[in-house]
C-alpha cells in the first residue's frame, strides 16, 4: 500500500497530511499504523529542528473515521485483542511525547481511534462544518476504545462528560466539545489551517468565560472528581444508568467504565493496561460480532444510490399528523422545499412548532449554524387546499388510514402534480395496489411506511404494489436515503413486513393474557430476553386502535392464525386506546411514567381465566418464535428477497435487540430444528396458531438456517 501520510516542512513547521491512498475515508489499519510508527520516528529523530507539527486530513469531510472493523471482527482470542490495543496505546503515546506542540486541524467525522490520536496530540482545532462530529462510538460495537480513550478522554473534559461519550458511543458537535474542553476552537472551514499554525507557534486560547451559575456548577464537580469518595460515587451513578439503559446485555459499556475507574484507582499507566485487556475481552465476544453485523447491515441499506433522486427539490405532504407533519419537518431539514397541507389549521401550527423545535434543538447542540437555523424552517410552507403542488417532484400522503379517503386524496394529488413526480402513500397496512387503481399512471405510485416517530426511527418500508414500476422503486428509494432513512422493498401483501411480524407478538402477548399471565410479568421476561420495551406497553405506546385496525387487515388476508384476540376490541370500545389516552394496559401520568392500573382487572374479567404464572422462557417462546414463523413465509412470498432485510427491518423498525444480531440471526443460533420442534409442541398444547410453515420445516429437516 502506498503511504498514507505525506509530510512537508513549512519552515521549522511540519504538516502532515494522512490520506488513505485505497479508501474514502480514512481508516487506521494495521498498516496505516505502522506507516504512522514510522512518521513518528522521523518526527522524533528530527525533534531539534521541528518546532511543531499539524495532523490534518487529505479527506474533504472526514478526518479519521477510527480503526478498521475488519480487524475487531476477526479477533477471536483475547490476547490478540488485548496486543491490538497495546500495539495502538504505544503509538500514541509516542505522538503525546513528542517535545513540541501536535496539533490536530479537524474538518469532518473524527471518530474511535481518530478521536484518540486527537486526544494525543498537544492541541485540537475544529471546523463548524455540520459535518464535523466527535466520538468514541466503540461501545455500540460492543467493545471499548482500546488506544488510550479511556484514560485521556476523562482527564481532559472531566470524568462524568467522558463517560457519557464512552458508555453511550455519542458523539458531540463543535460548540458542546469547545464548551466541555474536548477541542481548543472552532473555526469556518477555510480558517483552518491557519488556526492550527497560530495553536502549534503559541499558547493554547483563553477559555471563554463561563457564567456564574456554570462556574459553581464546574466546581463543584471539579471537587467530587477530586477525592476517592466523590469519584466513587460518580462511577456508582454511571453503572448504574448503563445498566437501566442495557439490561446487562450489552457488557462494553459497563467495561469502559471499569477501565476509567482503574485509572484514577492505579494510575494511568495500569490503567492502559486494563483497558487493553477489556479491549481484548469484549472484541472476542459474540455480543461484539452481531453488533458488528449489525453496523455492516446499516452501511449496506443506508448507502445506496441517491442519483435517481438527486434532481428532486419540491416535496409535497398532504396531512398533517403526527406522520405528515413528521415527514415534512424531516424534508425541511433535509434540503427539500416542503408544502403541508392540511385541511385544519391546528395541525400545520403543531408541525411548524414541530420543525421549529427540532431546528432549534439541533442548534444547541452545534449541528446547525445561526445561519442555518434561520432558514431551514422557511423550507417549509403549508396550505388549507390542495394547492401549490404543479411543480412538485414527489408527494406523499399521510391522510387517515381509510382506502376511500386515500384513494380520493391521490386521484387529487394525481391531477395537480406533474406527469413525473413520485406519488407515494404513507401507509402502515394497506394495499399500494388497490391505493393506486385511483390514479390513472399507477406504475409512479408506491408506499413509503415510515415508523413512529418520524425524526428517530430510521427505518422506511418502500412498498411495490403489483404495478409499480422498478424506475419508481429505485427512486423511492433514492429520496428514503436523501431523508437519512434505511429503505427496505416490501412486497405489497398485508402488514408488509414489520407489522406483519410484530402484530403476532404482540396479538399473542393478549392471548396469554386471557390465560391467566400478568401483565408485568409478560413484560419482564421480555425485557430479560433483551427487548427495548414490554410487548403491552409497545401496544400503548402503537395505540390499541392503530394496533387493533392493523390486526384487522392481517386478520383479513391471513386468516384463523391472525386472529386478534378479543381483548383488543375490549380495550378499545372502552376509550382506552395506551399512552395518547392516558391509559391502556398501564395507567400514564402527565410526564409519560407508566404504572399498573387496578380498573383494569375489572374490565378484562369476563375474558381472563385464573392467574396462571408462565415461566418467561415459555413467554419468549410465544412471543418470539410466531415472528420468527412469519419471517420465514416472509421469505416464501417474496414479500422480502434477503434475510438481511428481515433483520434490518427489525432491527431499525421494531427494535428488535441488535446484540442479538437480529431475528433471523438469532433463529440460526437457537436452531431451526429447535424451533420447529417447539412450535410444534405449542401447536399441539395451546393452538394451531404456532405450526411451522413449510419453509422453515425444510430448513430444519436439510440442517439449515436462514443464511445458509
Amino acid at each position: 500500500m502506498k503511504n498514507a501520510f505525506k509530510m512537508k516542512m513549512e519552515d521549522d513547521l511540519a504538516i502532515i497530511t494522512f490520506d488513505h491512498p485505497t479508501e474514502k475515508a480514512n481508516i487506521l489499519t494495521p498498516k496505516v499504523m505502522e506507516q504512522f510508527s514510522k512518521l513518528l520516528g522521523k518526527l522524533e529523530d528530527n525533534s531539534d529542528e521541528i518546532t511543531g507539527a499539524i495532523i490534518v486530513s487529505g479527506k474533504e469531510q472526514n478526518f479519521i473515521a477510527g480503526a478498521d472493523i475488519s480487524v475487531i471482527e476477526g479477533i477471536t482470542d483475547a490476547g490478540k485483542g488485548k496486543e491490538l490495543g497495546s500495539t495502538g496505546q504505544e503509538i500514541f503515546t509516542r505522538l503525546e511525547e513528542l517535545p513540541f506542540p501536535v496539533v490536530a486541524a479537524i474538518n469532518g467525522a473524527c471518530l474511535g481511534g481518530g478521536l484518540e490520536l486527537a486526544l494525543a496530540c498537544s492541541r485540537r482545532v475544529v471546523t463548524d462544518s455540520t459535518r464535523t462530529f466527535l466520538g468514541l462510538p466503540e461501545t455500540q460495537l460492543g467493545i471499548i476504545p482500546g488506544f488510550g480513550g479511556t484514560q485521556r478522554l476523562p482527564r481532559l473534559v472531566g470524568i462524568p462528560e467522558a463517560l457519557k461519550m464512552i458508555t453511550a458511543g455519542s458523539s458531540v458537535y463543535p460548540r458542546k466539545a469547545l464548551r466541555i474542553g474536548l477541542v481548543d476552537e472552532v473555526v469556518h472551514p477555510e480558517n483552518l489551517m491557519e488556526a492550527a499554525r497560530n495553536l502549534a507557534a503559541g499558547p493554547r486560547p483563553r477559555k471563554r468565560k463561563k457564567s456564574l451559575a456554570k462556574r459553581i456548577r464546574a466546581a463543584g464537580m471539579q471537587i467530587l472528581e477530586s477525592t476517592s469518595f466523590g469519584r466513587k460515587k460518580i462511577f456508582e451513578r454511571a453503572r448504574k444508568e448503563v445498566r437501566k439503559r442495557a439490561q446487562d446485555h450489552y457488557p462494553a459499556p459497563l467495561a469502559a467504565i471499569d477501565a476509567v475507574e482503574d485509572g484514577y484507582l492505579h494510575g494511568i499507566d495500569h490503567g492502559y493496561d486494563t483497558e487493553a485487556g477489556l479491549l481484548g475481552e469484549m472484541a472476542s465476544t459474540e455480543i461484539s460480532k452481531n453488533l458488528i453485523r449489525v453496523f455492516y447491515l446499516r452501511e449496506m441499506f443506508a448507502r445506496g444510490d441517491t442519483s435517481p433522486a438527486e434532481t428532486m427539490s419540491n416535496l409535497g405532504v398532504i396531512g398533517g399528523g403526527a406522520m405528515g407533519g413528521g415527514i415534512a419537518a424531516l424534508g425541511a431539514q433535509r434540503g427539500f422545499k416542503v408544502r403541508l397541507i392540511d385541511m385544519s389549521t391546528e395541525p400545520l401550527g403543531k408541525a411548524l412548532n414541530l420543525l421549529s423545535k427540532s431546528v432549534n434543538r439541533k442548534r444547541k447542540q452545534g449541528r446547525y449554524t445561526g445561519v442555518q437555523a434561520t432558514w431551514i424552517p422557511t423550507r417549509l410552507t403549508v396550505d388549507t387546499q390542495m394547492r401549490g403542488l404543479s411543480r412538485s417532484d414527489v408527494v406523499i400522503e399521510a391522510v387517515a388510514e381509510r382506502m376511500d379517503v386515500k384513494k380520493t386524496v391521490l386521484k387529487s394529488v394525481a391531477d395537480t402534480t406533474p406527469k413525473n413526480a413520485l406519488i407515494l402513500s404513507n401507509t402502515s397496512s394497506l394495499s399500494i395496489t388497490e391505493m393506486a387503481e385511483a390514479v390513472p399512471t399507477p406504475s409512479r405510485v408506491a408506499g413509503l411506511h415510515f415508523f413512529n416517530p418520524v425524526d428517530r426511527m430510521p427505518l422506511v418500508e418502500v412498498v411495490k404494489g403489483d404495478k409499480t414500476s422498478v424506475k419508481t422503486v429505485e427512486k423511492a428509494k433514492a429520496f428514503t436515503l436523501r431523508l437519512g432513512k434505511i429503505p427496505v422493498v416490501v412486497k405489497d401483501r398485508p402488514g408488509f413486513l414489520v407489522n406483519r411480524l410484530l402484530l403476532p407478538y404482540l396479538n399473542e402477548a393478549a392471548r396469554l393474557l386471557e390465560e391467566g399471565s400478568q401483565i408485568e410479568n409478560v413484560d419482564k421476561a421480555l425485557l430479560a430476553f433483551g427487548m427495548p420495551m414490554g410487548a403491552f406497553i409497545l401496544l400503548d405506546q402503537v395505540g390499541l386502535d392503530i394496533a387493533a385496525h392493523v390486526g384487522m387487515n392481517l386478520f383479513e388476508g391471513f386468516g384463523e392464525r391472525m386472529a386478534p384476540s378479543p381483548i383488543l376490541k375490549t380495550m378499545m370500545d372502552a376509550g382506552r386506546l395506551g399512552k395518547k389516552t392516558g391509559s391502556g394496559f398501564y395507567k400514564y401520568t402527565d410526564n409519560g411514567d407508566h404504572k399498573p392500573d387496578p380498573e383494569l382487572d375489572e374490565l378484562l374479567s369476563p375474558l381472563v381465566q385464573e392467574s396462571h404464572d408462565f415461566p418467561d422462557e415459555e413467554i419468549v417462546d410465544r412471543l418470539i418464535l410466531p415472528m420468527i414463523n412469519e419471517a420465514s413465509l416472509c421469505l416464501a412470498e417474496n414479500v422480502v428477497e434477503k434475510p438481511e432485510e428481515v433483520d434490518v427491518a427489525m432491527i431499525f423498525g421494531a427494535g428488535f435487540p441488535p446484540f442479538t444480531g437480529g431475528l433471523l440471526r438469532y433463529a440460526d443460533k437457537i436452531g431451526t430444528d429447535h424451533i420447529v420442534n417447539t412450535l410444534d409442541k405449542l401447536a399441539d398444547t395451546v393452538d394451531e396458531r404456532f405450526r411451522p410453515s413449510d419453509y422453515l420445516r425444510k430448513l430444519a429437516s436439510d440442517g439449515k438456517g436462514f443464511f445458509d
